[in-house]
């Protein structure tokens, strides 16, 4: 897998351009001497400059500062997003698909709780929880892991009907020996690419909240409140919303193309 990524001169230049991207907000203070929340309204809407890379906003504050900060906020927080996300999925997708049994009623509920659109179901969680990042996590972790549980639960079944897991039953092979050596390895190269593939869906979904103030508060940096911001000068200053805009495109489009290529690099098949 490695050889055939490393093969794929998109999928190395992403993974270049996404290791600066994680390195630049983690090292957001060593970077811009600014700070991302105070500002100068006497320099508002400062030019492009050599102090201020990417101009000033509308309270004068660096763009530049804001948006490497805003890595933290927008990328960072999908990760703590996605790893609770995933090991439950993974648990009960695991237990579902290998022991079957009473656990099958708990992914009928899920099966009824994916028929309503992802968005509309994080919308009317936050709606009752009340609005902020906390809940903006806990709405995402809620919806999401039902879609893993499923997708995992069903390549267990797949594989847990193939010849070496029957073998390895008959010879007396515990539970967790079968699941750890065989099972799990199994089910990681296309979990693998779908935990890439749904990066990008977990960022825009932050940034759509931010947006729409439901997601991280002012004045904290964040990619999605730095585009509701800057909508309220998009017809004198578009350059305000092309900065977070084009960062959040360009991201979301790293992993993606990422995901394709693991996808292709994990695909058994020949290329022709």
């Amino acid at each position: 897998m490695i050889k055939k990524i490393l093969k794929d001169k998109l999928a190395v230049l992403c993974l270049i351009i996404l290791f600066f991207i994680v390195l630049a907000g983690i090292f957001a203070p060593f970077i811009t001497k600014y700070s991302p929340v105070e500002g100068d309204i006497l320099n508002k809407f400062a030019s492009i400059s050599s102090k201020h890379w990417l101009g000033t906003d509308y309270l004068g504050r660096d763009s530049f500062t804001r948006l490497v900060y805003g890595i933290r906020s927008t990328l960072f927080l999908s990760l703590v997003i996605m790893i609770p996300t995933i090991l439950i999925g993974l648990i009960i997708g695991l237990i579902s698909g290998y022991f079957r049994g009473i656990i099958e009623l708990l992914m009928r509920f899920c099966d009824i709780m994916l028929s309503f659109p992802s968005q509309v179901m994080i919308l009317a969680i936050i709606g009752a929880l009340g609005v902020g990042i906390k809940n903006v996590i806990i709405a995402n972790i809620v919806v999401k892991w039902m879609w893993y549980a499923r997708m995992i639960r069903g390549n267990v079944i797949r594989q847990n009907n193939k010849n070496y897991i029957l073998f390895s039953k008959t010879i007396g092979a515990n539970t967790f020996y079968i699941l750890k050596k065989h099972i799990i390895p199994a089910i990681m190269p296309e979990l693998i690419v779908l935990i890439t593939l749904d990066m990008g869906w977990i960022i825009l979904s932050i940034s759509t909240l931010s947006f729409l103030g439901l997601g991280v508060q002012a004045p904290t940096p964040e990619w999605g409140a730095m585009l509701n911001e800057a909508k309220n000068v998009i017809g004198t200053r578009p350059g305000q919303m092309l900065i977070p805009g084009l960062a959040i495109l360009g991201t979301v489009a790293i992993f993606n193309l990422l995901g394709d290529s693991f996808r292709d690099a994990l695909n058994p098949k020949e290329e022709d």
